[in-house]
């Protein structure tokens, strides 16, 4: 007769869950995974491969050509069905009329009835807060950052006139390029205001030559405001201009024998980073828009502008570079 080891008695109440835990949690909830941050990345998780983010962006782009006539405005789904099984819709030359073929909006010429179609591109309106050592184009020869790689969207961008590399501040990234021109050309005069930080106290009399005009390699400098809000160090000056010459600010100082230590714009035709962090960005309320085609529609802005500091002033027209 087989002999068995006596086994303890059990707890009649160890490992029994009641019936009303039962009830409120019968499973216990899945834990939940987190990646793993790459150690080659400092603790952030590793980027998609280029190869992959490329083909995402290019299978994006890409949809059928019923959708591409809807979102042109040609016709709904069902409408664009007809016209293309009609034989009035051709792609780079050739009339398709089998359903389900695929356009690219970018590459391929679509016509109906021999008329192009094209998508008109969604516009877009970004605030950048710019950060120091970047580089303000859509693309840089040498490799270097610019203010395009802190603003990832597929949507083509381009920045809003011009800023220095270590010039920090109000930067408008935008695709509307009717906008764009308008903001920039110096007949329209929109102010730009900036915080310039000196390596030494400014001299009363080199503010008010600031005020009346200083003489740079390209000419005589509009009237501008100029004010120091650092009494009674007297090192940082605020600068209202109405135009864009290249490095205009930091060349209309160092012809007086200052040193810029700093330069910032804290304002553009309005606009400000007030409660952006440097290097981050927003889009712009529909108010903010409203108000940027106000102020470019209005023929008075070609012939006076009331500035920043409360007084009214006409000065020459400049070009359309930042400083």
């Amino acid at each position: 007769m087989a002999r068995f080891r006596q086994r303890p008695p059990r707890n009649p109440s160890a490992g029994r869950t009641s019936k009303k835990v039962k009830q409120v949690c019968p499973v216990p909830p899945p834990k939940r995974r987190r990646d793993k941050p790459s150690r080659s990345q400092g603790g952030k998780p590793a980027p998609r491969s280029k190869a992959r983010t490329a083909a995402v962006r290019q299978t994006a782009t890409v949809m059928r050509l019923n959708k591409f006539l809807a979102e042109a405005g040609i016709a709904s789904r069902r409408k664009a069905d007809e016209l293309i099984t009609s034989g009035v819709v051709a792609v780079n030359g050739r009339t398709v009329t089998e359903l389900g073929v695929k356009v690219d909006p970018g590459k391929d010429a679509v016509t109906v009835s021999g008329a192009p179609v094209s998508i008109q591109p969604r516009l877009v309106y970004i605030l950048l807060n710019k950060p120091k050592d970047c580089i303000t184009t859509a693309a840089d020869e040498r490799g270097r950052r610019t203010v395009l790689d802190l603003v990832p969207h597929h949507t083509r961008l381009y920045p809003v006139g011009r800023l220095d590399r270590n010039t920090t501040g109000v930067l408008l990234l935008t695709n509307d390029g009717d906008l764009a021109y308008r903001l920039t050309h110096p007949s329209f005069r929109h102010p730009r205001v900036y915080r310039v930080r000196l390596e030494r106290r400014i001299r009363t009399s080199d503010l008010a030559a600031l005020r009346r005009g200083v003489v740079l390699e390209d000419g005589m400098t509009a009237p501008c405001e100029a004010e120091i809000i650092d009494r009674p160090e007297n090192r940082t000056i605020a600068l209202v201009i109405h135009e864009g010459r290249n490095r205009q600010v930091r060349r209309m100082f160092e012809s007086l024998g200052y040193e810029v230590k700093s330069l910032e714009r804290v304002a553009f035709a309005g606009l400000t980073v007030q409660g952006l962090k440097r290097g981050a960005w927003r889009y712009l309320e529909e108010r903010e828009i409203d108000r940027l085609r106000r102020i470019t529609d209005s023929p008075t802005l070609r012939n006076t502008r009331k500035n920043s500091l409360g007084k009214s002033r006409t000065g020459e027209d400049a070009d359309d570079l930042e400083p």
